[in-house]
């Protein structure tokens, strides 16, 4: 999976698995913390919803609706799906964000949940990291069933997006240059590595990633 330098591993692989889950999402959908401008190549399947309404605590993105994670200012079972990707390292309580979300749900709806475990600290409100275990406790403790819990890579795939990010951020464009010519090749060795079964079938080597995707579901009436 050769890159550009400016799409890291940990965003393509989490695109990949958005793409795959994108065709059961319709009806209505909350998007916590969408952003103005896409981070990556998802695109939502707009034309499949009845409605998607995006949510975010910073008026600058132009949400619909400006509110904070932990309270959405929604009423109860009011939606199909809840998209919360990539949002709760960034928010101080994760469990009553995934709380709220469950209750704006209808039975029978859904939560798509992205959240990092592997990768660099983005600023200074990014403040978790989630475990296999932590992404269960968020959604089992907010009263939903786990349907779908996978990893995006494994050892070689954060060694890849670490290199790759390292150097994204050198600051001599002729040297970054130089680097990537390089890296590419080799990132792209890691990422087939990555892939192979005796890699998964190790408790030590898959026990890495950089991060997890979620299906939580809520219980039907």
């Amino acid at each position: 999976m050769p890159l550009p330098l400016g799409l890291s591993y940990r965003r393509a692989l989490l695109d990949a698995e958005l793409e795959r889950l994108a065709g059961a999402l319709g009806g209505m959908v909350v998007d916590v913390g969408a952003k103005r401008a896409p981070r990556g190549s998802f695109a939502p399947a707009l034309g499949r919803v009845r409605r998607w309404l995006r949510v975010n605590i910073d008026p600058a993105e132009r949400p619909d609706v400006v509110a904070d994670a932990a309270a959405l200012p929604l009423r109860r079972a009011c939606a199909d799906w809840v998209v919360c990707v990539e949002v709760l390292q960034y928010v101080t309580l994760p469990d009553a964000a995934m709380r709220d979300a469950a209750r704006v749900l209808v039975p029978g709806g859904a939560v798509v949940l992205a959240v990092p475990l592997f990768h660099r600290a983005d600023g200074p409100t990014d403040r978790h990291r989630f475990t296999e275990t932590r992404v269960r406790e968020l959604l089992e403790g907010a009263g939903l069933r786990v349907d779908v819990l996978s990893q995006q890579g494994r050892f070689f795939a954060t060694l890849a997006n670490q290199a790759r990010q390292a150097a994204a951020h050198i600051a001599s464009r002729p040297v970054r240059r130089l680097t990537a010519a390089g890296l590419v090749p080799l990132a792209a060795l890691f990422m087939g590595l990555d892939r192979l079964d005796a890699i998964r079938r190790s408790p030590f080597l898959a026990s890495f990633t950089t991060g997890y995707v979620a299906v939580g579901r809520k219980a039907p009436q």
